[in-house]
């Protein structure tokens, strides 16, 4: 099972990805800042990184760097994933090693369909197979497009609605 690392300071956002990956057959693993991006990494050898710029303690340009630099992560693919909209932040990023940049909010297709190329390009330049031939046959029969989308919509609402009112509940 391909696994995606999500560095996201948000704990809706992160819902929202993991949901969304599992959903389509990923294993995600999930981080609040960018301080532990380095050390998750290691340990879980995630396929492809998806990470917010804009995070407390270690913002996601800092942690970015880091993770270009280790050679133990130096060619996982990085896929920044912010709300920030600036072109001298994208530019930023893609010269400090990110593989793609994407806006939020996101659209799923969209999402899904960039990191199957991320995570392809990857596989064919180390000479693996193709994340597309993997993934299709790990993936749940309800991880093809539009199959189940109203089912997705409807686990999604219900997790965050639980979530919130366990937050409600502690608050």
């Amino acid at each position: 099972m391909l696994k995606i690392l999500v560095i996201d300071d948000e704990p809706d956002v992160r819902l929202a990805l993991a949901i969304t990956l599992e959903d389509h057959g990923y294993e995600v693993v999930e981080g609040a800042d960018g301080s532990v991006a380095l050390d998750l990494a290691v340990a879980h050898a995630p396929d492809l990184i998806i990470l917010d710029l804009n995070m407390p303690i270690v913002d996601g340009l800092t942690a970015l760097k880091i993770l270009k630099s280790d050679e133990r992560t130096s060619g996982i693919p990085v896929c920044i994933l912010t709300a920030l909209s600036d072109p001298s932040q994208e530019q930023c990023a893609i010269d400090l090693g990110a593989d793609d940049f994407i806006g939020k909010p996101w659209s799923e297709e969209q999402l899904l369909r960039r990191l199957a190329g991320l995570i392809d390009r990857r596989a064919t330049e180390s000479g693996g197979s193709p994340a597309s031939d993997v993934a299709a046959s790990d993936r749940p029969a309800n991880a093809f497009p539009g199959l189940f989308a109203l089912d997705h919509a409807k686990r999604l609402a219900e997790t965050i609605r639980t979530r919130h009112n366990t937050w409600s509940a502690l608050s």
